[in-house]
């Protein structure tokens, strides 16, 4: 395939501890993952993603599974539990998978129900009092009928830290998610597969940590404790369904996917991040979506392959409410202040795709493709501010289309049996929506990407040793980014940015024994023209308002946000009779968090690593099991705010015990 591709099969993810797609950074060079308010998915490929949340808005990387895309990033952080293959595929895909796939793909293939009888499970202890087990379940029900069933629960008693101002444990959870499939092959030629899956997750999070000052000074010695009058609480719920039918003609195959999903997030912070009562934010985020895509793909021989479709999005999601608490401080004394929004967006979205790929002779293929979408938005929203002076009440409601041809042109050659080169040039698009908090109306620019790349896949000396590299160039336009002022997250655009770099990632059987994995990506970016670009407080608290002044500065030049210059993995798997030993190392060199380039990561460095015994029938499995073994402190959510600036730690070391079985 002529495009950056890492693809991971389930024992690749179980022996890396691959667990969470959140993980899938740690073995992908050029994706990074982080999360907002301890719910939202925030994935990233070569530095094009989003920090902005709130209804309506749709990550520029887009989450697949089993060919349906989630619109909800509350709904892109989900367990690996029943997962036949990832593959997370770099770039704008601008054609096939057009929806907001401006920098790429995370397309998560689960596991089909078979005929043959199949059972798989496991159960876990680790520390922090954490217990977890997951059990999957397939077979036959009559000769054209399968089904299978899939469950995990995981349960962290202690938290990772302490609220020190109530005494409760921060940073704990307990989830637990089920999938359900049904497959009917009437024929040879037919096939149709219903799906069905719920997840749960309610934990204290996000533990908010002040990291450069706050209204009432530094925060707790401890880096994963907070001290905030507001206990963190955090519940998130998804559901779906989906219908896929497929039927092969004679020279021409027809696919068809109806979807619908909901989600839900409640989630519950101190704004400022000390124990005075001086801001709550309560959020209450709501998502629905309904997708249909019908394909039709060429199946005759000959030298041109084709497939053409159509796909129709339909989304809402509200604020429902977003109510944000504030104590202003006034010559006459402190007064209280509640402003509350309701608002909701809705998206109508039509798209109509072709793509063809023509042979010329067995080595050299050009690949063209078109996809015309329109957008269309609306929002409604009502403010009420209510003082002791009184309630202050304002709507807005307003519409917008957003129309955009994107495309894909490639060129593969195979130079010999084992070395493919590609080049390829892509334009991908992310509609514009309006600001979901914001009164009156105010609109987020599409967002658009030109990428231009060169490649090489190379699978050499009789298998054993496989290296795919690629360079890019993009060109990108109107980025959505956001900032934070009392605990409430605003986006707005900036101008662009361009940016380059290259990855890199092989896999070496060294021996029967002994197979090597490494990856590595290197990204220069720099905004273009961005002169009102922000750093959000310069640490001198307001007289008039006792919050930080907020500066607005230049950022032309600074470097984008949540995208490390470099980052390196390698791994080890050593296989010896009934045992497996296999180890991991991630290094990431750190990143801006503001376009400012005010508030930055440092760089940081994970090990992984088990041992397995598995039994000489393959039937049971005993593995101990450690992550982050250095305990290294860094960041799954660093914000530059109003307030001061925070973060909310990644977990710490981690280690435990899985017993499995497979039959």
């Amino acid at each position: 395939m002529p495009i950056a591709i890492t693809a991971l099969g389930a024992k690749q993810l179980s022996v890396a501890q691959i667990n969470t797609t959140a993980d899938l950074k740690s073995v992908t060079p050029g994706l990074a993952f982080n999360t907002a308010l301890g719910g939202f998915g925030q994935p990233r490929i070569r530095g094009i993603g989003t920090t902005t949340t709130g209804p309506g808005i749709e990550n520029p990387v887009a989450t697949y599974v089993d060919g349906v895309y989630i619109g909800s990033a509350a709904g892109t952080l989900f367990s690996l539990n029943d997962v036949d293959q990832v593959a997370v595929l770099k770039g704008p895909q601008g054609t096939l998978f057009g929806r907001n796939a401006t920098g790429g793909l995370i397309q998560v293939t689960t596991r089909t129900p078979s005929q043959t009888p199949t059972a798989d499970g496991s159960i876990s202890y680790g520390n922090y009092g954490t217990v977890s087990s997951s059990a999957y379940v397939s077979g036959g029900l009559t000769p054209t009928l399968s089904a299978s069933v899939a469950g995990i629960y995981d349960y962290q008693k202690d938290g990772y830290g302490t609220n020190v101002y109530n005494g409760e444990d921060v940073q704990k959870h307990r989830d637990y998610a089920g999938r359900g499939k049904i497959q009917w092959k009437p024929d040879s030629q037919t096939k149709f597969t219903l799906s069905g899956d719920y997840s749960y997750l309610q934990g204290a999070d996000p533990a908010i940590h002040p990291v450069d000052g706050t209204l009432a000074g530094p925060g707790p010695a401890g880096a994963r404790d907070i001290d905030q009058n507001v206990q963190p609480y955090l519940n998130t719920k998804s559901w779906g369904a989906s219908l896929t039918g497929q039927h092969d003609f004679e020279s021409v195959q027809l696919l068809s996917i109806t979807a619908y999903r909901n989600s839900f997030l409640h989630a519950i912070i101190d704004g400022d991040q000390t124990p005075a009562p001086n801001v709550e934010v309560d959020q209450t985020q709501k998502d629905k979506q309904f997708s249909q895509e019908v394909q039709l793909l060429s199946t005759a021989p000959g030298p041109f392959k084709w497939v053409i479709g159509g796909y129709y999005f339909w989304s809402r999601g509200s604020y429902d409410p977003l109510d944000t608490k504030v104590q202003a401080y006034t010559p006459f004394g402190p007064i209280s202040i509640d402003a509350r929004v309701d608002s909701r967006q809705t998206l109508n979205s039509y798209a109509a795709f072709a793509q063809g790929t023509y042979d010329f002779g067995a080595s050299t293929h050009l690949t063209a493709g078109l996809r015309y979408t329109i957008d269309d938005r609306a929002i409604a929203a009502t403010s009420d501010t209510t003082t002791p002076f009184g309630s202050d009440i304002e709507s807005t409601s307003d519409s917008k289309s957003f129309k955009k041809l994107t495309w894909r042109l490639s060129l593969d050659h195979r130079f010999s049996p084992g070395l493919l080169g590609y080049v390829s040039y892509n334009r991908g698009f992310k509609s514009g929506s309006f600001v979901p908090q914001v009164i009156p109306a105010e609109e987020l620019k599409p967002e658009t990407l030109d990428a231009y790349e060169v490649g090489l896949k190379s699978d050499l000396f009789d298998h054993r040793l496989r290296v795919n590299a690629a360079a890019f160039y993009y060109n990108y336009k109107n980025i959505q980014i956001n900032e934070i002022l009392n605990g409430v997250l605003y986006p707005f655009d900036g101008k662009g940015a361009r940016s380059y770099g290259v990855d890199l990632d092989a896999q070496a059987k060294v021996t029967r024994a002994l197979t090597l994995n490494a990856g590595f990506s290197y990204i220069h970016d720099r905004y273009k023209s961005f002169p009102n670009g922000y750093t959000t407080n310069d640490n001198v608290i307001d007289p008039a308002t006792f919050q930080f002044q907020v500066l607005t500065v230049d950022a032309t030049g600074n470097r984008l946000q949540d995208t490390p210059d470099w980052t390196a993995n390698i791994g080890a798997t050593y296989v010896v009779g009934p045992i497996t030993v296999a180890a991991s190392y991630y290094y990431n060199d750190g990143y801006y968090v503001d376009p400012g380039n005010g508030v930055r990561e440092p760089h940081y460095n994970l090990v992984d690593a088990s041992i397995t015994w598995t039994s000489r029938d393959q039937h049971l499995s005993i593995r101990a099991w450690g992550k982050n073994l250095t305990n290294a402190l860094y960041s799954m959510q660093l914000d530059a705010t109003s307030t001061g600036n925070n973060r909310v730690a990644a977990p710490p070391r981690t280690y435990g015990v899985t017993a499995g079985f497979h039959f």
